[in-house]
C-alpha cells in the first residue's frame, strides 16, 4: 500500500491470474486499485514499430529489418479483462480504465486515432493516473472498503500451476528439436539451436524449451542449472544466453538466479 500526492491510498497488484466461469483465463498484468476508480494496465516489452488495428483486432509490429509479425492486439485484451472485473465487482461503484503501456522506449507506437483505449509508453504513465485522477475526483470508497476488495481479488485468484508429481531426473534433458518430433537433442552453437540430424536451426525454439522447464521442474535457473539441463558447454555461453533475455534476478554474481515470468514464450519473444 502506497500514499500519493493526493492524499489518497491506492494498491497496485501485479500478475493477477483468474478464470471465469466459461473456463477461459484472464491474465491481468497489472492492475491499480484506488478509492476513485481501477486501472486495468496490459504492459508490452516489444521492440519495433507497432500499428494497433481496433477494426482486425490486430497489432502488427515492423522489425528494423523489415519483417512483419502479427500479435494479439493488446486493446482487445484489455478490453475483455475490463468486462471481466465489471461483473467481478459488482458490489462496489469503481469505474473501470484500461490502458496498454510499451515497456520498451525506442519502440514506436502508430494507431487508429479513434480508439478508445490509451496506449503509449511507460513515461507516460504518471501523466495519464494524472489525468483519470481528474476524470474521477470522487473517492467513492473508503479505506477499509478498498482493503476489503483488494483481499476479495486475491482470494478470487487461481493458482497458475499445478504441483510437480514428476521426478525430473525422468525428464528429457535438453532441447528436443521440433522438426523430428521432438526426438532428437539440437545444440547450442553461437546463439542457434541445431539440430544434427535434420539439420533444423532456431533461436526460438529454446523459448519452448525453457518453459517446458519452468512448468515442470523450477520457476527458478542458475548458470549451472542451465548448462546442466540444456547441455551448454561454456559458462560464459549461458551468461550471454541468460542475460540476452534481461530475466529478473536475485543473488550476487556467483550465485545468481534468474526468475523466469509466467508468460515465458510472450516475453522471449521481444528479444529475438
Amino acid at each position: 500500500m502506497a500514499r500519493i500526492s493526493i492524499s489518497t491510498y491506492f494498491f497496485v497488484l501485479p500478475d493477477l491470474f483468474f478464470v471465469n466461469a466459461q473456463h477461459q483465463i484472464h491474465q491481468l498484468d497489472s492492475l491499480f486499485i484506488c478509492p476513485q476508480f481501477m486501472l486495468v494496465l496490459e504492459i508490452k516489452n516489444i521492440h519495433g514499430r507497432l500499428e494497433f488495428d481496433h477494426r482486425t483486432h490486430q497489432c502488427i509490429r515492423t522489425k528494423v529489418d523489415g519483417t512483419v509479425e502479427g500479435f494479439p492486439n493488446a486493446l482487445t485484451q484489455v478490453q475483455r479483462h475490463m468486462r471481466f472485473l465489471s461483473g467481478l465487482t459488482t458490489h462496489y461503484s469503481l469505474s473501470i480504465e484500461g490502458a496498454v503501456v510499451i515497456a520498451n522506449p525506442s519502440t514506436i507506437i502508430t494507431h487508429s486515432a479513434n480508439t478508445c483505449i490509451p496506449i503509449f509508453h511507460r513515461s507516460g504513465l504518471h501523466a495519464h493516473l494524472h489525468s483519470l485522477f481528474q476524470k474521477h475526483p470522487q473517492r467513492l470508497l473508503s479505506d477499509h472498503q478498498l482493503r476489503q476488495l483488494v483481499q476479495e481479488l486475491q482470494r478470487k485468484q487461481q493458482p497458475t500451476e499445478m504441483p510437480m508429481t514428476i521426478a525430473p531426473s525422468r525428464l528429457r534433458h535438453g532441447v528436443l528439436c521440433p522438426k523430428c518430433m521432438y526426438q532428437n537433442c539440437m545444440h547450442f552453437d553461437r546463439g542457434i539451436w541445431k539440430c544434427s540430424y535434420c539439420h533444423y536451426r532456431s533461436r526460438e525454439i529454446f523459448a519452448e524449451a525453457l518453459q517446458d522447464y519452468r512448468l515442470l521442474i523450477s520457476r527458478t535457473i542458475t548458470n549451472q542449472q542451465l548448462r546442466a539441463f540444456f547441455y551448454i558447454h561454456s559458462s560464459d555461453a549461458a551468461t550471454r544466453l541468460l542475460r540476452k533475455f534481461q530475466f529478473p534476478y536475485s543473488g550476487t554474481y556467483k550465485n545468481r538466479v534468474y526468475h523466469l515470468p509466467v508468460n515465458l514464450v510472450d516475453y522471449m519473444k521481444e528479444f529475438f
